[in-house]
């Protein structure tokens, strides 16, 4: 009869505390989605930025001089010829990031890194003839002219593939992953990396 009358009495008080609490439980849940909604627009953002191609590029140019000492140079030096080439070259190496695949859960809020491009490198030789001495009677053929101005081209090209061109390339595609690292700890979402930059990025992450 006492908690009959002490709930007719606080009805109510405690059915506006019901709906009041139901209502706060509502606005956070609701709340909640907001933010990962929120959340994923800003990530997916990073990420459209991140699928802008990376373009390094460096230009090249070197001397070659090539002697055909057919003859013996101390008797017969005036039958010998020899050319000097200016060999130039612009290298460009990309990474194209409209082919990276990442995965965005927004239940689990998890960014996956699953796939990152190679770089491709891609040289432009090409070849002047700077100098060019002709022995007596001794004129360069053609296939000797293109001969030498082929391994001019390999020789620059190979030039190129011991620069630090890819390193430079590599090094702004971290700086770009870096960002979207920083996005999604920020905002307190987790990553897996499973490319070969991981190891690199493992003091963002952790």
């Amino acid at each position: 009869m006492v908690i009959f009358n002490f709930l007719k009495k606080y009805f109510l008080s405690i059915l506006f505390l019901i709906l009041g609490l139901l209502a706060f439980i509502f606005i956070l849940k609701k709340s909640g989605k907001e933010n990962v909604r929120s959340e994923t627009k800003i990530i997916n953002h990073e990420i459209q930025r991140l699928n802008k191609m990376i373009v390094i590029e460096q230009n090249f140019s070197s001397f070659k001089t090539k002697k055909y000492n057919n003859f013996n140079p101390k008797y017969f030096d005036f039958l010998n010829k020899n050319i000097v080439l200016y060999i130039t070259a612009m290298a460009q190496v990309t990474y194209d990031m409209k082919k990276i695949k990442i995965d965005v859960d927004s239940t689990s809020k998890t960014v996956h890194i699953i796939f990152i491009p190679e770089p491709e490198l891609k040289v432009y030789p090409d070849v002047e003839i700077y100098s060019m001495e002709t022995g007596f009677l001794n004129n360069f053929s053609k296939s000797e002219l293109n001969e030498v101005m082929e391994e001019s081209k390999k020789d620059i090209t190979n030039e190129v593939e011991k620069s630090n061109i890819k390193a430079l390339a590599k090094t702004q595609l971290i700086s770009n992953l870096k960002e979207l690292y920083k996005v999604v700890k920020l905002n307190n979402w987790k990553i897996i990396d499973d490319t070969p930059y991981a190891n690199q990025l493992n003091t963002i992450k952790d």
